[in-house]
């Protein structure tokens, strides 16, 4: 495929449109203009004059977009993007539906009540509404291509954000669809016919031995008790140090840190690539953001003891994909499958193996007790994996491997219990409490940070909160799991500590992005931590402050 034409490349990535969607590529920018200089439902004739101004306006979104968002939309390929957005002739070849998605987060973004309020929350709402609409009508006419599934991407990220017309069916709906997109392009196959990319089978714990490395001996002894060796016998990781930095997209492109500034640790692009490379290096980025996203959402659901709907994303059997970077790495000699990005997503993929298996009716209790035992084996190994970087990004990424090490790990002592009556020495019925208290000390210092300096938490001093809705759902989960925790034992008083400094946060974001669903979701959970309060002899969370008790600015 590298040695292709782009135009191959187009026809290999898409199914091809039916003539019917002729008239919307043509007016689609158009009628996106108008939407930023009129509300009227009718599209007015613009002037030449009216027209600039509404480029501009969304020019300046698009730029607010890429300075603000997180690293999940490090798929795009700033040049490639922009330079298909100035050029007429390509932007009337783009879905319609991927600007009109793109510039609702972007307005949504800039819309809290410290923004631009209901009117730039309205207006986003249409946005998104256009995006819709254009995104089913290419599907209608089979207008398939990974432009789509980017559009598809940004709908559900903004679904998985609080905003007024937010429900869960609308964000479960949303991830179904993006899940839907990527299955029918195959996307997360694309490098299937690569000797390099990883392959898993199912059933089976999605690993990847690092070269010249021999793992624990995976064995289960008499009793089905699973003895672990004591970290201080288990082989150090063989690959001590990283390349990241050197790989990052800060380093390899000093305009990122005026165009994307929440980027710069993300991997970087190969200058030499062929526009054909770069399209192929941006889908299998688009897979891993995506997955990304999937995870974030079933970590939140699981939190909250419901079951996550069967994604074909979650399986990792699915995947036959080059890492992030990898492909730089490829070029330079340097390990893609080890890199502080490809561990962070094989942490994901490990996670919801986890969650693929418990609900596989075709395992026998012989093969859930060995994928628990090398479960278990697998969070070790990566977690030496993190240890061993030298690099220092993965605080960039708020330690979102470890998140999901954690998951894993309190997934394999509580469904896997009856299996494996020991999961690992310290074991405590439902968590290993070593594990649990680790995670719930390192909660407690991210909610101090949150508290303190919310610009502070990744690291970057343009990341605030106020431009994270989306964070609350990640508060709300690390509360539930606190909370589960403390069911668990109730000498683990510093779980309900965490539960406690993480409402403030949860308060303001709710404050400043009214939606009624979420809170609902939070007096709720207020309620079930005062009931742990009480029951502990402690005192209850206060009430929630008025909205105006809130600074607008960082508290």
């Amino acid at each position: 495929m590298d040695n292709e034409t782009s135009e191959t490349s187009e026809e290999s990535l898409m199914i091809a449109p039916e003539p019917s969607l002729d008239f919307t590529r043509k007016t689609w920018w158009d009628s996106l203009l108008a939407m930023y200089i009129s509300t009227s439902p009718y599209i007015p004739s613009l002037t030449t004059a009216q027209r600039h101004r509404a480029t501009d306006l969304v020019t300046d979104d698009i730029r607010s977009l890429l300075r603000g968002s997180n690293y999940w939309f490090s798929f795009i390929n700033v040049p490639y993007f922009l330079g298909r957005y100035y050029d007429p002739v390509r932007r009337e070849r783009m879905q319609p539906a991927l600007l009109p998605a793109a510039l609702a987060i972007a307005a949504l973004f800039q819309s809290s009540e410290a923004g631009h309020g209901k009117r730039g929350r309205d207006r986003a709402l249409r946005l998104r509404d256009v995006a819709q609409g254009h995104l089913e009508a290419s599907l209608n006419a089979r207008w398939i291509d990974d432009s789509l599934a980017q559009a598809a991407w940004f709908l559900a990220f903004f679904e998985i954000c609080p905003h007024p017309q937010y429900t869960r069916e609308r964000s479960s709906s949303a991830i179904l669809m993006l899940d839907m997109i990527m299955r029918c392009l195959s996307l997360t196959f694309l490098d299937a016919d690569n000797p390099h990319s990883a392959k898993f089978s199912r059933r089976s714990v999605p690993t990847i031995a690092p070269h010249t490395w021999n793992p624990p001996q995976q064995v289960l002894y008499p009793g089905d008790h699973l003895l672990s060796t004591p970290d201080d016998a288990q082989p150090q990781y063989p690959i001590q140090g990283c390349s990241c930095s050197s790989m990052s997209l800060g380093t390899r492109w000093p305009g990122a840190y005026e165009y994307t500034p929440l980027w710069v640790s993300t991997p970087g692009w190969d200058d030499s690539w062929t526009e054909v490379e770069v399209r192929k290096e941006l889908c299998r980025r688009l897979c891993w953001s995506a997955l990304s996203l999937v995870s974030g959402h079933t970590s939140y659901v699981t939190a909250t003891k419901r079951s996550p709907a069967e994604l074909f994303l979650m399986e990792p059997a699915n995947y036959a994909l080059l890492f992030p970077g990898e492909a730089l790495g490829m070029v330079s000699n340097h390990s893609g499958k080890d890199t502080i990005w490809a561990l962070i997503h094989r942490t994901m993929l490990l996670w919801h193996s986890c969650l693929q298996i418990r609900h596989d009716p075709g395992a026998s209790e012989a093969d859930m007790a060995r994928f628990g035992v090398n479960a278990w084996l697998e969070a070790d190994m990566l977690e030496k994996a993190l240890d061993a970087h030298t690099c220092g990004l993965e605080r960039t990424f708020l330690f979102q491997g470890r998140e999901f090490l954690f998951n894993v790990r309190m997934t394999v002592s509580h469904e896997f219990r009856r299996f494996i009556p020991v999961a690992a020495a310290n074991a405590n019925g439902l968590f290993n409490r070593d594990k649990a208290e680790e995670w719930l000390t390192h909660q407690a210092s991210v909610a101090s940070r949150v508290v303190l300096a919310m610009g502070s938490v990744t690291g970057n001093a343009t990341n605030s909160l106020m431009q994270r809705p989306f964070f609350i759902f990640w508060f709300m989960s690390q509360i539930s799991r606190a909370l589960t925790l403390w069911d668990c034992d109730n000498t683990l008083t510093i779980a309900l500590d965490v539960c406690m400094a993480f409402f403030k946060p949860v308060d303001y974001l709710n404050a400043i992005w009214p939606c009624e669903e979420l809170r609902r979701r939070a007096v709720k959970l207020r309620e079930q931590v005062t009931r742990a309060c009480k029951s502990a002899g402690r005192p209850s969370p206060s009430p929630p402050p008025q909205d105006a008790e809130f600074s607008t600015g960082q508290y």
